[in-house]
């Protein structure tokens, strides 16, 4: 058996790049042989070990030991970097997450198979292709709803006020909607990166057409939780607002072939919006390439939190002659245009907007999705005092009784409470004064997202964020002191 292992390795190790002669010596890998014997031979746990998974296992312990972001992946797990830095996949169409216990839709990507079918934000996923998803891991939920474009999946949803449904989804081509962005009404353009992957910069460049056509008086570049991505794509998003010929990033690593300048392309006819970059905590990688550029360059005004500070380059590498596992090995660090330091440092905000702090009544409700669940019932029930042509619209209105905003506003508390109480959620007086404001914002947005959709309701959310309304008062305070954004 041990020759067996040792062929097997030997031959897995020559299907990928040259590997340094000590590592070649048969005395270097005894133990590790040593291992698969002993697995072999006197292993009793539940799962059988084949020789794949324990040479999986290895080469994991030996990239994992190097930094927190080397890694072996694996076929599924290559196969899944590859999709995401594409931007596209196998699917029907849906962010998924976990609502209390429960496995539900986050929401539904516009346009897609599971839009189009009529799937909500809150809908709980009870069984895929009739299996339970009770315990079920996330990354095994994704694996079951992705898949060849043309194949279908059938969902089991749950949904308050619904007696449970099959949805029968054909899977399509998924292009997650990457860039998103909109006119605000106090006439500033805002526009958020969810990761940098393939066509990220083209598509924030047609927003800032968009922008322009409109006549925006600034821009805000929302980085906030944005993981990053693609090196390349930071950088030509970097283009968009700067001037030809400067530099954006540099990168330096132990092998002098890993480091490099990269500047602004001189091509091009950069925006000169004002602009505030959000960020945040979670802001890292390629997110901090382009803050960085933009704050050193006194481009824009980052505004929120310090960023992560995740400043290392990681090299997909394939080691199997079919490029079916790779490794993702750290081979650099990258810096700003004024060489700062970003790795376990970040880029500090020039001004510092608190996280949200969201009061103990909005983390019982929105931890279960609540507020999709009353606004379920407003619909369900056929409420007379709510306004029908509103409800149709996707706003809460007035009844035409002359009832005033405010009257209607402690209307629906009263229904509201009433409703919470009914499901077994009675609400303190205490913990209500504390979070009313938030939670009637929240039911509007539940019931936008009922009427006219996803991307409706994420455009309510946004004008209501506190964050991104004290990022305009940045930008509006820019303007009116007539402050210098070159």
């Amino acid at each position: 058996m041990r020759r067996l292992f040792a062929a097997a390795l030997a031959l897995f190790l020559l299907d990928g790049p040259a590997w340094p002669a000590q590592m070649s010596q048969a005395s270097s890998l005894k133990p590790v042989f040593d291992v698969m014997d002993i697995v072999e031979g006197n292993y009793a746990g539940d799962k059988k070990f084949t020789q794949d998974d324990m040479v999986n296992a290895a080469l994991t312990g030996v990239s994992g030991g190097l930094d927190r972001y080397s890694e072996f992946l694996d076929q599924q797990a290559f196969k899944d970097m590859k999709e995401e830095t594409k931007g596209q996949f196998g699917g029907v169409g849906i962010e998924i997450g976990f609502m209390g216990a429960k496995l539900s839709v986050i929401a539904p990507i516009e346009g897609t198979p599971a839009d189009k079918a009529g799937l909500l934000g809150g809908d709980h996923i009870a069984r895929i292709d009739g299996v339970s998803t009770d315990g079920m891991k996330i990354i095994d939920a994704v694996h079951r709803i992705k898949g060849t474009p043309g194949t279908k999946v059938v969902l089991t949803i749950l949904r308050e006020g619904y007696s449970p449904r099959d949805y029968t989804l054909q899977r399509a081509i998924i292009t997650p909607i990457n860039v998103r962005y909109r006119v605000l009404d106090n006439g500033i353009g805002y526009a958020t990166i969810r990761s940098f992957s393939e066509k990220t910069a083209e598509n924030l460049a047609v927003a800032l057409d968009e922008f322009r056509k409109k006549g925006v008086t600034g821009v805000i570049l929302d980085l906030r939780s944005n993981p990053g991505g693609l090196l390349a794509e930071a950088v030509r998003v970097v283009d968009l607002f700067i001037p030809g010929g400067k530099l954006i990033v540099s990168t330096e690593g132990r092998d002098p072939r890993q480091s490099a300048r990269y500047y602004s392309n001189p091509k091009l006819n950069p925006a000169t919006f004002p602009l505030v970059v959000m960020t945040n905590d979670h802001s890292a990688s390629a997110s901090e390439i382009v803050s960085g550029a933009l704050k050193d360059w006194g481009r824009a005004v980052i505004a929120g939190r310090r960023t992560f500070g995740k400043a290392s380059v990681q090299s997909i590498q394939p080691i199997t002659r079919d490029d079916s596992k790779a490794m993702r090995l750290t081979i650099a660090h990258y810096y700003t245009p004024k060489h700062k330091e970003i790795h376990e440092v970040g880029i500090e905000a020039d001004f510092n907007i608190p996280s949200p702090r969201y009061p103990a009544l909005m983390r019982k409700f929105a931890d279960v999705s609540q507020f999709n669940a009353f606004a379920a019932s407003l619909f369900a029930s056929g409420t007379q005092w709510m306004d029908p042509v509103a409800l149709k619209e996707g706003r809460l209105a007035p009844v035409p009784k002359g009832e005033s905003a405010e009257e209607f506003d402690r209307r629906l508390e009263t229904e509201f409470r009433k409703w919470a109480t009914g499901v077994g959620s009675t609400i303190e007086d205490e913990d209500w004064f504390e979070g009313r404001e938030m939670a009637l914002q929240q039911v509007r947005i539940a019931v936008m997202r009922r009427v006219k959709g996803e991307e409706a309701a994420r455009k309510m959310a946004v004008e209501f964020d506190p964050q991104v309304k004290t990022a305009s008062a940045l930008l509006k305070l820019a303007l009116a002191s007539k402050a210098e954004f070159r």
